[in-house]
């Protein structure tokens, strides 16, 4: 029926905002020092080790592969990671602030992370959207939720549309609070 259609259009939203992503600039600091560094519609010269620039995703991934470059913004730091589950468990009433490309991130990542690692994100992901099914629950407007990554906001946004609706089918007094 309509579910699975509702699905399908639920992963085509997440593709476009993996595709954002991939079209996004990423932090690099460089390895060495680099006399010339042509990118399209970019052009740097006599740049020194240590320099932190902000270029497309795509060209970060391949200067990172050369070795000229290191990734800039870390995400998946275990010392980071447990201060984060920390603070999500114990601010039951709040997001806390995470890229706003989060999950792609650590996605990209995923194959190189250790199971204690991999666990702690899932719990992350689980306190997070526990929180989010409360938010949308209580039907509370989404510029009110703070510290929404981009798939959350989208996921967010559907649940709360869905409740919505469902409320002015079944309510007494329609969809009103």
């Amino acid at each position: 029926m309509g579910v699975e259609v509702l699905i399908e259009e639920f992963r085509k939203l997440l593709e476009l905002i993996k595709l954002e992503y991939d079209n996004s600039e990423k932090k690099v600091v460089l390895l060495k020092d680099v006399q010339k560094l042509v990118l399209p519609g970019q052009v740097f010269e006599n740049l020194r080790r240590g320099t932190t620039l902000m270029i497309s995703k795509w060209a970060a991934a391949k200067l990172y592969e050369a070795g000229i470059v290191d990734y800039g913004d870390k995400v998946i730091d275990l010392k980071n990671l447990i201060q984060l589950e920390w603070k999500e468990k114990n601010n039951p009433g709040e997001l806390q602030e995470l890229p706003r490309y989060f999950y792609l991130m650590i996605r990209e990542d995923a194959d190189k992370l250790d199971q204690n690692i991999k666990n702690i994100i899932v719990d992350v992901i689980s306190l997070r959207l526990n929180k989010i099914l409360v938010f949308a629950s209580k039907r509370i407007d989404a510029s009110l939720v703070e510290n929404l990554t981009r798939e959350e906001a989208l996921l967010y946004e559907t649940i709360r549309s869905l409740i919505d609706e469902w409320l002015k089918s079944i309510s007494p007094i329609g969809g009103a609070r």
